[in-house]
């Protein structure tokens, strides 16, 4: 499966934080969430990480980019996607292909959650250790931060890509307003990442 984080070295970072997290909560049994999974190479990896220790419910329309959803057709929002799509195609995107080849490795931890992401997307996770959000459309970053900032437990990490480059210029603002309630870990321009963890109360 394809990671498209490894293009810019985000993937090393996450897989640091995703590492601690398991040496942060010995005792407990993991759930983390990717929304955003395009071609399903994090979740793979979080799932072979994990594997024993939690589950990963990865959040997709698994039918590709709903550009629909920009406010501009032609925006970098809209359009973030299409060179990746010119790349590797489609049919790696979907729901069946990943389902099965988490399962040909045996990944039974990973959990797929076909759909449009909305504010009551965790409802049914009772808490989070780990959330990654790549949306790339702020409106769905907007839904993505809502369902997830309450169930994030203390100390649990949240980590969102294309917040800090100016590529996408709405989520700059945006990440600058929520990060004021969060720990900041690491910001990264070159990966466009920036890890964030809940505070202790």
């Amino acid at each position: 499966m394809i990671e498209l984080n490894t293009l810019n070295g985000a993937d090393r970072i996450l897989r640091f934080v995703q590492s601690l997290i398991i040496a942060d909560f010995p005792d407990d049994y993991l759930i983390g969430v990717e929304m955003g999974v395009a071609y399903g190479g994090g979740i793979e990896a979080l799932g072979k990480l994990w594997k024993g220790h939690g589950m990963v419910y990865g959040f997709d329309t698994f039918a590709g980019h709903p550009k629909e959803l920009s406010l501009d057709a032609k925006s970098m929002e809209a359009v973030c996607m299409d060179e990746h799509y010119a790349n590797f195609g489609h049919h790696k995107l979907t729901y069946k292909y990943q389902r099965s080849e988490l399962d040909r490795q045996g990944l039974s931890n990973v959990i797929l959650v076909k759909g449009l992401i909305t504010g009551a997307s965790c409802a049914s996770l009772p808490f989070l250790h780990y959330c990654l959000l790549d949306l790339d459309l702020l409106i769905s970053m907007e839904f993505g931060y809502a369902a997830v900032r309450d169930k994030i437990v203390d100390g649990g990490y949240l980590c969102l890509h294309d917040v800090l480059s100016g590529v996408l210029p709405g989520l700059v603002p945006w990440y600058a307003e929520i990060k004021k309630d969060w720990e900041v870990i690491f910001e990264g321009e070159k990966e466009d990442l920036a890890v964030l963890r809940r505070k202790s109360k």
